[in-house]
């Protein structure tokens, strides 16, 4: 695989993470539980794939909470969301 296919497929990761970054601050302010369950599981594996590591770490965290039964504290959330549009506005 090219360095030019490797780049376009972290661009599309970029993009998808940081439109999954205002999903999730939408759901968070609309309660939606299972929308903030499912973003989070999606870039839970996503994120570590392309190395980064803090944003899966706190996704996983959040799916994880949901796996045992519980939810997710809003600070929880928001700083996964604050994490993902550092890290993507940072690699742009």
């Amino acid at each position: 695989m090219s360095g030019d296919t490797l780049d376009a497929i972290r661009q599309r990761f970029r993009e998808r993470a940081l439109a999954d970054a205002d999903a999730l601050s939408a759901a968070l302010k609309a309660g939606d539980r299972a929308r903030i369950e499912a973003l989070a599981h999606g870039l839970a594996g996503a994120a570590g794939i392309f190395g980064f590591n803090e944003i899966g770490g706190q996704a996983k965290a959040v799916d994880q909470k949901f796996a045992d039964g519980g939810t997710p504290s809003s600070a929880q959330i928001e700083a996964l969301i604050a994490s993902i549009r550092r890290d993507m506005n940072a690699y742009s």
